[in-house]
This record gives structure tokens, sequence and C-alpha cells, in this order.
């Protein structure tokens, strides 16, 4: 059927194309027919690509923000719904915020006195220590072996 379609666009008519790939004219114009139109399935977006352009760099600019507050700060026709629809198709998903203890005073001098006891320790040492937050600390012994910052 491409071919078809290549001849036709070379200014052929249906029987001469018709000749030579033996199919019917029918069928091709059917071809061109299902050229034509592109494929759409579902209903029509209530949104434009450019509301969700804003949508998106608004929840990212307030990741708190809520959906009712982008709909209405944006005045956009459609549902807090959508707004959420189009979040998620963006990949920026709900997060609810955990409330974590603080550091006291008290940790803080803790932190700092074990640090200063332990400065000069092996690497063979630090070895059997266990790191809750490795990957966030780039100069742990533990690092990649590959890592410049590391060595």
């Amino acid at each position: 059927m491409h071919f078809s379609l290549k001849l036709i666009g070379q200014g052929k008519t249906y029987k001469e194309v018709e000749k030579i790939i033996g199919c019917s004219a029918k069928m091709i114009s059917n071809a061109l027919k299902w050229r034509a139109k592109p494929e759409t399935r579902g209903r029509k977006w209530k949104t434009t690509i450019k509301m969700d352009r804003r949508i998106t760099r608004m929840a990212k600019a307030q990741p708190m923000i809520s959906s009712r507050m982008i709909k209405d700060s944006l005045e956009l026709p459609v549902s807090t719904v959508t707004v959420r629809r189009r979040l998620c198709e963006a990949n920026l998903f709900t997060r609810i915020p955990r409330k974590v203890p603080l550091l006291k005073k008290r940790h803080v001098q803790k932190r700092l006195q074990f640090a200063k006891e332990h400065i000069n320790w092996p690497k063979e040492k630090w070895r059997n220590i266990l790191w809750t937050d490795e990957s966030k600390c780039p100069q742990s012994p533990f690092s990649h072996p590959a890592c410049t910052l590391c060595k």
C-alpha cells in the first residue's frame, strides 16, 4: 500500500496504480483516506498543551501547592481532577510531607564530639561502621572507588 501512495503522489491515476500493483481502486482509495485521517481515540482533552505546561511549571515552582489552588490561580476551565491528571502525566505525583524530629543542640554536640575523637581512624576501622546516610556523603570511605571526591 505504501508504494501505491507514492505513485498517487507522483500524479498517476487510480487506474494506472491499479494495473501496476494489482489491487482494486477502492482499496487504494481506502488506503489514502486512512493515511489522511490520524487515528484518535477517547474524549477530546479540555486542556491545551500550553495549559498543561503552565500547570506543570506552577507545580514545580511551588511543590506544596494544591490542585485547587493551581486551577484557581491560572483560572483554568477544568476540574481539579483534570489538573491532578495533568500533573501525574508530567510525573509530578502527590507527596505528603512527613514531620521528622529536628536535631537538638545535644545531638549536634555528640556528633561533633564523635567526629573529633575519631578523626584519625584508618579506613579499615571505618569499614566496620554502618552509615545510614552513605549516599549523601561523598567523602565517606565506602564511596564509589572511581569517585574523585573520595580520594
